[in-house]
């Protein structure tokens, strides 16, 4: 099985440099842009998937649509499990907006991070238990016979989704530039009696020839 994980274009959020978490904020106009480079990328590299999910905030539907529509392969289905990491009262707030409010956040060792429950958001077990969920099902519909599957999602999730389909044991810490509209493949199979990925590839938007936009921008989902 194939995995080809791809993180939304550029919010309206990234725009405004926000951690958005839940906040169901639409693509701007570059991440729109952004968009439509990656599908042509797609359709001219003959990159396609036999299945697509995406997250249900829009700027992953959005994303998903557009790619859909230019590469011409299959439409995505909704996966509640593919949303963003709920960042509770951080969410809507600019990095000034966090330092004034909630600065212990900002000053968190790189272990601390992907747990936001301290402000009413997600804690890290949770998300590794969202993330194990999705790969349960990607294995019970699209292992045997194998196929390729597109998951558009987020930063914070397609991260943890990430680590979780190429490492065992699964790190706490792993560092990876994942920017908008950035295309990662990923190849599981058994080894040794266990199902893991193999990382193809990683292609940042700069390579398909278009606007970075945000890029990683630290917090800013």
């Amino acid at each position: 099985m194939d995995i080809l994980l791809v993180r939304h274009g550029e919010s309206e959020g990234n725009a405004e440099r926000r951690m958005q978490g839940h906040l169901d904020l639409h693509l701007s106009e570059t991440g729109r842009a952004q968009a439509r480079a990656l599908a042509n990328w797609l359709a001219r590299n003959a990159i396609g998937w036999d299945a697509a999910l995406t997250s249900p905030l829009a700027r992953a539907r959005q994303t998903a649509e557009l790619i859909s529509n230019i590469a011409g392969s299959s439409t995505a289905e909704v996966d509640a499990d593919l949303a963003e990491i709920r960042a509770g009262s951080l969410e809507g707030l600019t990095r000034e907006q966090m330092l004034e409010r909630f600065p212990s956040f900002l000053e968190r060792p790189v272990t601390d991070l992907g747990d936001f429950s301290e402000f009413g958001g997600e804690s890290y077990e949770e998300v590794q238990l969202r993330a194990r969920r999705v790969l349960a099902k990607l294995e019970r519909l699209y292992r045997d016979p194998p196929g390729r599957v597109l998951l558009v999602g987020h930063g914070g999730m397609n991260f943890q989704l990430l680590k979780i389909l190429i490492c065992e044991p699964v790190p706490r810490v792993c560092i990876l530039r994942m920017n908008n509209c950035s295309a990662t493949l990923v190849r599981m199979r058994d080894r040794r009696g266990h199902y893991l990925g193999e990382l193809v590839w990683h292609v940042p938007l700069e390579l398909m020839g278009a606007q970075a936009g945000e890029g990683v921008a630290g917090i800013f989902r």
